[in-house]
């Protein structure tokens, strides 16, 4: 992105959060019991719609109408979420599902190969199962992510990781390589103002940024048969396994799947790290980010040098499910 962009997109953002301010928009309201737990402050998730500005114009650009209607109709999603106007999970759940059925039927989106013979051979081979599988990898994906998303800075840190992993070590098997550091300089603002508190992405940015990742990530899967599938999975398995792994604790202890609670991994650490100093809230917030970034970022960089090693890969994800179950 040229320098004069960069300032422009920058006035751009800063004018978004000051209107939003002075006429109170988009204004996170902290009536759930798992908000008011990390934070009694009032901020703003401009952070999704930030993102959907710069997806949707980008998709225009390269004249992709209907990827850029899949993000924007996720966007809303997850904005009437954030708004409350869509409370009900249920509800939610089954219109993220047939909004991203319907999208990856027509983009026809699929995943080639998983290394996982039992679906190899079966799921993927039938177009129906195909998409449906894709669905539920990128159901689990947005759901898990909006988990995360609990910490201020910890998500949008964890996509910027990725990112940059990436094209540090993957450069030359990634595609849109351009489109994605433009990418990466919005998201070190958002992250700027998220740090402070400011703004966070709610659910309209988790959702939207983990979707652009989750299709990204298939297609440069389905492009580099190098590239190990476990390997994404890999790359994946924090917010994935935050989503799986609460389901099964709230059905051992005979709870309802659906609704929030306050024992996941990051709102545990954080109440740790509250409890071990008299810092403001932003800075435990940064410093409980930091903690998961940190060892994802060393499971990632072992990863990284044989991300075409299924078994090794598949080892370094049993090893994190196992620190993270035992943390």
């Amino acid at each position: 992105m040229p320098y004069f962009l960069n300032i422009v997109v920058f006035v751009i953002v800063v004018s978004i959060i000051y209107l939003s301010k002075k006429y109170n928009l988009f204004v996170d309201k902290k009536i759930d019991k798992h908000k008011k737990l990390v934070s009694t402050k009032k901020n703003y998730f401009l952070g999704g719609l930030i993102i959907a500005l710069f997806l949707s114009s980008t998709t225009i650009l390269q004249n992709n109408l209907l990827l850029g209607l899949l993000y924007i109709s996720i966007f809303l999603v997850g904005l009437f979420s954030d708004l409350r106007f869509f409370n009900n999970p249920v509800k939610r759940i089954l219109v993220q599902f047939f909004t991203l059925f319907f999208f990856v039927y027509i983009l026809d989106v699929k995943i080639f190969e998983t290394k996982f013979l039992p679906i190899d051979n079966t799921i993927l081979q039938n177009n129906v199962l195909n998409f449906l599988f894709v669905v539920f990898c990128l159901m689990i994906l947005i759901n898990g992510s909006n988990f995360v998303d609990g910490i201020n800075t910890l998500f949008i840190s964890y996509i910027i990781m990725i990112l940059l992993m990436m094209l540090f070590h993957l450069n030359d098997f990634m595609h849109d390589s351009d489109n994605i550091k433009d990418l990466l300089f919005i998201l070190f603002l958002i992250f700027l103002f998220n740090l402070f508190g400011i703004i966070i992405l709610g659910d309209s940015g988790s959702y939207l940024l983990s979707l652009y990742l989750g299709l990204y990530l298939i297609e440069l899967s389905n492009l580099n048969m190098l590239i190990s599938p476990f390997f994404i999975v890999l790359l994946l398995w924090y917010p994935c396994f935050e989503l799986l792994f609460s389901i099964i604790r709230r059905k051992i202890k005979k709870k309802n799947s659906y609704n929030p609670d306050t024992h996941h991994l990051h709102q545990m650490l954080y109440k740790f790290v509250a409890s071990k100093n008299n810092f403001h809230q932003n800075f435990n917030h940064f410093i409980t980010s930091l903690i998961i970034i940190f060892y994802n970022f060393v499971s990632f960089s072992i990863a990284f040098g044989f991300h075409n090693h299924t078994q090794n890969i598949t080892f370094v994800i049993l090893v994190n499910i196992f620190v993270y179950i035992y943390s």
